[in-house]
């Protein structure tokens, strides 16, 4: 896997800083600003990700020595555009009305993330986005992911961390082995890491009496307009609901062409968005978030400068250990 840091001078990492990562020599910048905050976050994040990533492919090697060899679709891995994307619809959630409409709220009728199953002619199940894993017998369904996770159901364990509370990890199978191979058997500690570094972890910021007041000013807003909506995700939600509504009716009940299914769809994100663009703006809504975020942000990871600044590393070392693993082709 490539270095991740090498790839982050786009990012505004300063001189000094991308030498205090590389040596330990230098010391942070405190407090630490907006600019570099923004910087190693996005590269903690980065980093974060590349980790589950090489956690699934060691794990996906485990459980092919095992004798699996169909495995679920894999998630589709894209790199991100800059914090914005990091960070998502939860702080950065204002939509631009004059993108094309697929592109508002990232929602088309014909996303592969909607995966709709009816009955079949022998009233077995269908599903509308076949794959290979979804056509076995639900036990082999079941064996695989009991091998890979430690349980049937993909049931995880909950972990109680020191310093950031409780997070998950696999309850055992596959999974489990990986996380220990990388971490060195310590993968909890890995996840406290994640979380203090800002990377697996959050600040009590959406708790804020200034973001409660926007978005309850949103919310009437939306209301006054005739949607009931608490938070922009619901509004988000409901649109992804509605899309997979059209769906099945272009793809099960043949009541509507893909076109017709996406004209009306456009029709419905072009009138929403154009009346939660207007809430936005009155409510200030990204704003506030977009600020009182930051400000929580950058008083929790100053206060966790050495981890903050460390996170790279660590993550880097275990994607190494991932690269030996597959190399030698066995946990």
């Amino acid at each position: 896997m490539p270095d991740r840091l090498h790839g982050r001078a786009a990012l505004g990492v300063p001189a000094l800083l991308a030498a205090a990562l590389l040596t330990g020599c230098a010391e942070p910048p405190e407090p630490i600003d907006r600019a570099t905050a923004e910087a190693v976050l996005a590269d903690n994040m980065a980093s974060a990700d590349q980790v589950e990533q090489a956690l699934e492919r060691v794990a996906k090697l485990c459980v092919e020595n095992l004798g699996f060899t169909v495995h679920p679709v894999a998630a589709e891995y894209e790199e991100a555009a800059g914090i914005r994307d990091l960070l998502g619809t939860w702080v950065y959630s204002a939509p631009d009305p004059a993108l094309p409409p697929e592109e508002v709220y990232g929602i088309r009728v014909d996303d592969p993330a909607i995966t709709l199953m009816y009955e079949g002619p022998d009233g077995e199940g269908v599903y509308t986005e076949p794959d290979p894993f979804t056509a076995l017998p639900q036990a082999d369904q079941d064996a695989y992911f009991e091998a890979y996770y430690g349980s049937p159901g993909m049931a995880a364990e909950t972990v109680l961390l020191p310093d950031v509370g409780e997070s998950e990890r696999a309850a055992g199978g596959c999974m489990r082995e990986a996380e220990d191979a990388l971490a060195d058997g310590a993968y909890p500690d890995y996840l406290n890491h994640a979380g203090l570094a800002g990377a697996r972890g959050g600040t009590d910021w959406a708790t804020d009496e200034r973001v409660a007041e926007a978005l309850n000013a949103w919310s009437d807003c939306m209301d006054a307009r005739g949607h009931d909506y608490g938070e922009p995700i619901h509004l988000r939600s409901a649109l992804f609901s509605r899309a997979g509504d059209l769906k099945a009716a272009w793809q099960i009940d043949g009541s509507m062409s893909l076109e017709e299914a996406e004209a009306a769809l456009a029709e419905e994100v072009l009138a929403t968005a154009e009346d939660d663009a207007a809430c936005h703006a009155e409510s200030r809504l990204e704003e506030v978030q977009v600020a009182v975020f930051w400000e929580y942000l950058i008083a929790y990871v100053s206060g966790n400068e050495e981890a903050f600044y460390s996170f790279h590393q660590r993550a880097q070392d275990m994607e190494v250990r991932a690269q030996e693993i597959l190399a030698a082709g066995r946990l």
